[in-house]
């Protein structure tokens, strides 16, 4: 019903792909999976966790577990 994945290099690694069938959204499956991430990428050894939340409402529950905002994310597309 909920997934995602981290991918460490080194002491870093960034949170990736999490998503929830819209069934069973709003039940804070997704902040669970994040939290489980987390708590994985740590037990290897990670120090720094990074994940680009796609909207403010995510990046307020992220904050919910310790994320806070350090930059911007920037993308280039073909055409631009």
């Amino acid at each position: 019903m909920c997934a995602g994945q981290h991918r460490p290099v080194g002491k870093v690694s960034e949170i990736v792909g999490v998503g929830t069938l819209p069934a069973a959204r709003r039940r804070g499956l997704g902040l669970a999976v994040t939290a489980a991430l987390v708590a994985d990428a740590r037990s290897r050894g990670v120090e720094t966790v990074l994940l680009s939340a796609g909207d403010e409402d995510v990046a307020r529950l992220c904050a919910r577990l310790g994320f806070r905002s350090v930059a911007t994310a920037l993308i280039a597309e073909p055409g631009d």
